[in-house]
């Protein structure tokens, strides 16, 4: 489909979801989970197994939420995942209140990048994917009354050597942590940002590791997360991701391809094998970045070895 098409496209569906959003009936399932974690791929499974429509990176600064001041791509907003839900304004809860009923807000293409069919824009729930939810999640949870919340866990060996090779607008290298939280350096009180603050100089691994072992850290403190570890169901899609949904209370409308591509794969990473997925990390890491990485992970999360073997 050629971009002209695909814009037409994307309209149409926007206005569709608009005219259709008090069909959104059905709680919600909230995804969660960090860069690189599955997070695209689980949404796809989720969202056509139950017949759902997909809502893309609400929080993505792409998609024009207020937070980022609603205006173009600012590169240095770009690994910004908010730390406590005082920073959201009024505007902001407007426009997540329009995401959870399966509308894109402001900027339709970007968001419905997950999508599969105008089929999709006739549903009656919505999944709803974020990347930089991790420090709201129980507000969400509340707010929305979701059916669920899920959070994708993958190897942070794996995550971090994904995201040291990946190509985007924005870089990790290039973020100054000081000048990304502004926001909750503005805060009498934000002690997320005082344990993050030790690295806003740090080398670009360490940035990475800082903020997936605090995001980590933080969601295994709320309660009624559902915890799926990537790995699980990379390994057995059909077992795993039928206990998932019996633990929704849900059961699976239509028979899936868990070997799909996922909307975002990127061409590099088309046709890995299983085993690469898991273990290349191991040798396409460097040494001194595993020591690094460990020492971050085990400085702000001591618990993470009982999750992870990190070499």
């Amino acid at each position: 489909m050629d971009l002209s098409n695909k814009k037409l496209q994307c309209k149409l569906w926007f206005l569709l979801d608009l005219m259709l959003q008090s069909r959104v009936s059905k709680s919600p399932i909230i995804l969660s989970g960090f860069w690189r974690s599955g997070t695209t791929w689980v949404q796809q499974v989720v969202a056509e197994s139950i017949c759902a429509k997909t809502q893309f990176e609400p929080l993505e600064p792409n998609a024009l939420c207020p937070l980022h001041g609603g205006a173009d791509f600012n590169p240095s907003q770009g690994a910004y995942i908010p730390l406590t839900w005082d920073v959201f304004s009024e505007k902001d809860c407007n426009f997540l209140d329009l995401a959870f009923k399966g509308i894109s807000p402001k900027r339709s293409g970007f968001n419905y990048l997950a999508r599969t069919s105008f089929k999709e824009c006739f549903s009656d729930r919505v999944v709803v994917k974020f990347v930089r939810a991790q420090f709201i999640l129980p507000v969400l949870m509340q707010r929305y009354s979701a059916q669920g919340v899920i959070h994708i866990s993958r190897h942070p060996m794996a995550v971090i050597q994904s995201l040291m090779n990946a190509k985007w607008e924005w870089d990790f290298a290039d973020i100054d942590l000081s000048d990304l939280y502004w926001r909750e350096n503005e805060l009498s009180i934000c002690p997320l940002w005082e344990d993050l603050k030790i690295y806003k100089n740090a080398s670009k691994e360490e940035k990475i590791a800082a903020l997936w072992a605090l995001s980590e850290r933080e969601v295994r403190h709320y309660k009624n997360i559902i915890f799926v570890k990537y790995e699980k169901l990379l390994k057995e899609p059909e077992l795993e991701f039928t206990n998932l949904l019996n633990t929704l209370g849900l059961k699976p409308q239509k028979r899936v391809d868990y070997a799909q591509d996922s909307p975002v794969t990127s061409v590099d990473r088309l046709g890995v094998s299983l085993d690469e997925r898991l273990n290349s990390w191991r040798t396409n890491m460097p040494r001194d970045s595993q020591i690094k990485v460990r020492a971050v992970l085990r400085s702000l999360w001591p618990e993470v070895d009982k999750e992870w073997e990190l070499g």
